[in-house]
């Protein structure tokens, strides 16, 4: 690989104040939230998992959750402190904090701000109080709109260097007019980046019981992919593009952190239910995967006595390496970088790579190759999944 150390960092924030409806992530519904336990634990695998690594200045940090909104500005500073403390967190490192509108109130986003946030994701997901309310969400329009209101006088402070909103597509009765009204009064606001994501029924979630009993119906496909379809056109008034399937920004604004995901970095990762990827210990392998453990309960017992709560740790070899550059690579507007991909993977397997790309080519499929780079055109998007599958 051509990263030596972690150079990003995911802090995972599990607690919610309530659980939304389509959500299958590792999160715990609390009122009365441990916050000072929770931080003193997160320090604790942090300490842990750095006895094995080589500190190398930190680029990218990000809370995730949950609601990482929730913890309170000392316990997200606290953190970064010690961050900064083992390996240095620059002044232009990317310091990113979701936050859920009606969900902040233990402090502002000002004072994220002030304790070294510098990019606050906002989960607006809607702006009508009928598909928030089928969606579970906690907060109803108007806080949606606060919320926004609050970023956008932040950015114009220059207290935040970015900001960004989520919505979610192909909710309950959700037009394709509807999708225009909400992502026009978000980017009203003048935030310069925006996720949209559509409407996924996993298992085991309240949507997929509803869809199940045939209490609410499935989200329509074929709308979903028009929706996708409009949403560069919606963007574009407002300077942002797309850079990948469900993100787009300003120049500059583009998500630093996700895109060291998307592009094979390692990183570390602590928290409830967190996922890393970090170099691997054994010679001969690209890096380690590892999974945290999904119960709070179980992940604080572990570290709060000095152990791992791993339930997921695998090698990656070259091979599954690709075949996961691959599968984020080709969610780029850019493309899959066959260069990089080249150096982490070796030669034969990147050239074979390509060798694949020019077959599906030539049968008909919607890929390009354009210099060193492979990419799935805007209009193919919708096709991103099988055309993955012709290239592993």
């Amino acid at each position: 690989m051509t990263t030596p150390s972690a150079t990003s960092v995911y802090i995972h924030f599990p607690y919610c104040l309530r659980r939304c409806a389509y959500c299958d992530f590792a999160t715990t519904v609390a009122r009365d939230i441990p916050r000072d336990a929770y931080l003193a634990a997160i320090l604790a695998e942090l300490q842990l998992r750095a006895r094995d690594l080589t500190p190398a200045p930190i680029a990218t940090v990000f809370f995730g959750g949950g609601t990482p909104s929730l913890w309170g500005a000392n316990n997200v500073g606290a953190v970064l402190a010690w961050l900064d403390r083992w390996a240095g967190l620059p002044a232009d490192a990317e310091v990113t904090l979701e936050a859920n509108p009606g969900a902040t109130e233990f402090s502002t986003l000002a004072e994220y701000a002030a304790a070294g946030v510098n990019r606050i994701s906002v989960g607006i997901q809607a702006l009508d109080d009928r598909r928030l309310r089928a969606l579970d969400r906690v907060h109803d329009s108007a806080g949606a709109l606060g919320a926004l209101k609050q970023l956008g006088e932040l950015l114009g402070a220059g207290r935040l260097r970015s900001a960004s909103a989520d919505l979610i597509f192909g909710a309950p009765g959700q037009t394709l007019a509807d999708l225009q009204a909400d992502v026009r009064r978000v980017l009203d606001h003048g935030l310069p980046h925006l996720s949209a994501y559509s409407l996924t029924v996993e298992p085991g979630t309240p949507l997929h019981q509803r869809v199940e009993r045939q209490v609410q119906a499935a989200p329509d496909e074929d709308l979903q992919a028009d929706m996708l379809a409009a949403l560069p056109a919606l963007c574009a008034p407002y300077g942002l593009s797309r850079y990948e399937v469900s993100n787009y920004a300003q120049l500059n604004h583009t998500c630093r952190h996700n895109l060291a995901y998307w592009t094979g970095r390692y990183y570390l990762a602590a928290g409830v239910g967190a996922h890393g990827f970090l170099p691997a210990a054994t010679p001969g392998w690209l890096g380690r995967r590892y999974g945290n453990a999904r119960s709070h309960q179980k992940w604080l017992s572990a570290v709060t006595r000095g152990a791992f709560a791993e339930e997921l740790s695998e090698d990656i070899d070259a091979e599954t390496h690709l075949a996961e550059r691959v599968l984020t690579g080709l969610r780029l507007t850019e493309g899959l970088d066959l260069e990089a991909l080249r150096r982490d993977v070796g030669e034969p397997l990147s050239q074979a790579l390509l060798q694949r790309a020019h077959k599906a080519i030539a049968r008909g499929r919607p890929l390009q190759v354009s210099g060193t780079r492979i990419c799935v055109p805007g209009e193919a998007l919708h096709l991103l999944d099988a055309l993955v599958l012709d290239l592993v």
